[in-house]
């Protein structure tokens, strides 16, 4: 009999640290700035150096940035059940960033040394000037 309090606790105790993980990733990967601009191709600022850009893939997106370094994280959709997530990537000073997601291509241009975040939820990228990454 007072191994039933314990066992009733254990799922209460397992449903709310679930719940605490996902709002706190919810916090750590939600940026509020204003949006990147939007262009048909990079400008030349935006890509002028002597490497070509770096591409790299994230779950179902791939990403290209002209400069600077990429942290990525996956963030659940629901605090609740956290059983679909969206992936957000943050960049230090990326120039420009293509980002492939839902079949296609969308050009973000935040400007050279601005921070960016790029969101992709459910096959659409979004993108706001601001960020904390530091490469």
């Amino acid at each position: 009999m007072a191994l039933a309090p314990a066992l009733c606790a254990v799922p209460g105790f397992v449903v709310f640290k679930t719940w605490l993980e996902a709002t706190s990733l919810k916090a750590e990967w939600s940026i509020e700035g204003p949006p990147c601009p939007v262009v048909a191709r990079p400008s030349p600022m935006a890509t002028r150096r002597h490497k070509p850009p770096t591409t790299f893939a994230y779950h179902e997106a791939t990403f290209t940035r002209s400069f600077g370094g990429a942290s990525c994280g996956s963030v659940p959709e629901s605090s609740i059940w956290p059983s679909k997530n969206y992936r957000v990537c943050r960049f230090n000073n990326p120039g420009a960033v293509v980002v492939r997601a839902g079949g296609r291509a969308t050009v973000f241009e935040p400007g050279v040394g601005r921070p960016a975040t790029v969101t992709v939820r459910r096959g659409q990228a979004s993108c706001v000037i601001g960020g904390w990454f530091a490469y």
